[in-house]
């Protein structure tokens, strides 16, 4: 039997990271809305939604709602989002 030790005293490997273009301003851009499930998230991206287009010219609104807040986010709504909006919001409503 072969028994391996990991050594907790190393620095991890850094994951490689992407990060998504800075936008200089959300007028004339779609903005992607997504709830993770819970009750009250629908509520506040409409709240943030509305505070936004009372100071942005948002062109259009793309809205998703995850199936469960214990689950990930399905690759293709993910793809979608990503394909159609300029900028995503998230939300988590307890």
């Amino acid at each position: 039997m072969t028994v391996h030790a990991l050594d907790p005293t190393v620095e991890p490997e850094p994951a490689a990271a992407s990060t998504a273009t800075r936008l200089g301003g959300l007028d004339g851009t779609v903005l992607g809305l997504l709830a993770n499930g819970k009750v009250n998230a629908g509520a506040l991206l409409e709240l943030v939604v509305e505070a936004l287009r009372a100071r942005y010219r948002i062109r259009d609104v793309v809205v998703r709602v995850k199936a469960s807040a214990s689950q990930v986010a399905p690759g293709e709504m993910l793809d979608q989002l990503a394909s159609q909006c300029d900028a995503v919001v998230t939300a988590i409503g307890d």
